[in-house]
């Protein structure tokens, strides 16, 4: 019984293609399962800027976190954790005043070149500083969107990462960046 599997000279122009194939796996499942991660949002609470069924490319080495950036993380809500993907809209040592669906950030109206959409809420929070370490998030679609305004401030260390592209349905392939995702 042979201890090896033979292999004819014909076999060896075949070594090339076999060399890529590995690589272009090793690829694969580093980018999507090693440095990233895909996130598929749930719900419209991110509207316009992705939509539900969207699948998302989230960066697991997130850096550092700026306003106007997309993050997916963790929170708790009702007693169980669940995992969301919102904007950043104020930063630790910021203070943040909520009035309806309007945001002051630092005593200024939110800066950011994104849409949003808001509705008519007649709630007031604030003003509230941010501690260090954590983040401030809403959903662009503010009157249907569970964010900090019902949760509180999410900390650094609950961030997932920062959403980069939306990769499916592949008809909405885009890259997403801190003025709202378009391109």
């Amino acid at each position: 019984m042979p201890h090896f599997v033979p292999t004819l000279p014909s076999d060896r122009r075949h070594i090339p293609l076999l060399t890529v194939l590995v690589l272009a796996l090793i690829t694969v499942i580093s980018v999507f399962y090693i440095a990233n991660i895909v996130v598929k949002v749930d719900g419209e609470s991110m509207l316009p800027t992705l939509q539900h069924g969207d699948r998302v490319l989230v960066t697991r080495g997130h850096g550092i976190v700026q306003r106007g950036d997309i993050v997916s993380f963790s929170a708790v809500i009702d007693g169980k954790k669940d995992r969301l993907i919102k904007r950043v809209v104020a930063l630790g040592g910021d203070t943040v005043e909520v009035s309806g669906d309007t945001i002051l950030v630092n005593g200024a109206p939110e800066a950011g070149t994104y849409d949003y959409i808001n509705g008519d809420e007649a709630f007031h929070i604030g003003p509230l500083s941010i501690p260090a370490r954590s983040v401030y998030v809403l959903g662009d679609n503010r009157p249907v969107s569970l964010d900090s305004r019902f949760f509180g401030p999410v900390e650094l260390d609950q961030v997932r990462g920062k959403a980069v592209y939306v990769i499916s349905p592949v008809t909405r392939f885009k890259r997403i960046d801190a003025t709202g995702g378009r391109p």
